[in-house]
């Protein structure tokens, strides 16, 4: 059984090797790579903005008092 580390060498390998070919790949593979690409850097974006948001957003809301309706 692999465990973790050697799992991520094993999918970086892959991952070199088909950098190494796509300046001979077809431009459908090409755009393919782009669009996977494009998305991992929005999702990693997206997960960075939302944690820096919960971080100082929750530090402000929870020094004062609430206000409660009566």
């Amino acid at each position: 059984m692999m465990d973790a580390r050697e799992e991520m060498l094993t999918l970086l390998q892959k991952l070199w090797a088909k950098l190494q070919g796509l300046p001979t790949a077809s431009p459908l593979e090409i755009g393919a790579f782009a669009v996977l690409i494009i998305f991992i850097v929005v999702f990693l974006l997206m997960l960075l903005m939302t944690c820096l948001t919960c971080c100082c957003c929750h530090r402000t809301r929870t020094k004062g008092p609430h206000s409660q309706l009566t």
